[in-house]
């Protein structure tokens, strides 16, 4: 797994209780990021994970993505010390998982016409393939998961190591 750490004297405080739930893989992309809660956070954090799919061929998957991660490291930045944030590809199936120091797990509300927040779980029910939460000793993971194939990859191409 890579970690990058988001420039800053005070960065290195977050990523100590970083825990990557989902096993690696030798065959799979892995990226990490640790966020610290500054106003300009959510944009990197978009930035960053634009580039690495377009480094992995999975940039048509871009703005739902963006769209997504934008909605789990907003909370994780409006409710907590700081976050780390990992995205993998494997199989054909990209996850984000955010950890954070907030062991509240988000819940589905009811949302008014009026309202300005709280549709970020409809989003992520009605965006991605999989998604949900589950406390940790420090905090919580939030992640979802998305089906997607590199750009010219036929969907199944590649799987259990059948080419043909």
């Amino acid at each position: 797994m890579t970690m990058t750490y988001t420039p800053g004297a005070s960065s290195h405080r977050y990523a100590r209780a970083a825990v990557h739930l989902w096993p690696a893989r030798e065959s799979g992309k892995r990226a990490s990021w640790v966020l610290v809660p500054e106003p300009t956070t959510v944009p990197k954090t978009r930035r960053r994970v634009r580039g690495k799919l377009s480094d992995w061929g999975l940039a048509a998957q871009s703005d739902v993505v963006e769209l997504l991660v934008s909605e789990v490291v907003t909370n994780a930045m409006r409710h907590s010390w700081g976050a780390v944030m990992s995205l993998a590809m494997d199989d054909g199936t990209l996850r984000c998982e955010v950890q954070d120091t907030n062991p509240a797990l988000p819940q589905v509300r009811e949302v008014h016409e009026g309202d300005e927040g709280g549709r970020g779980m409809y989003l992520m029910q009605a965006l991605s393939t999989s998604w949900g939460s589950h406390p940790l000793s420090t905090g919580k993971v939030v992640w979802f998961e998305l089906a997607c194939e590199p750009a010219g990859t036929p969907a199944g191409a590649g799987r259990n190591g059948d080419d043909d």
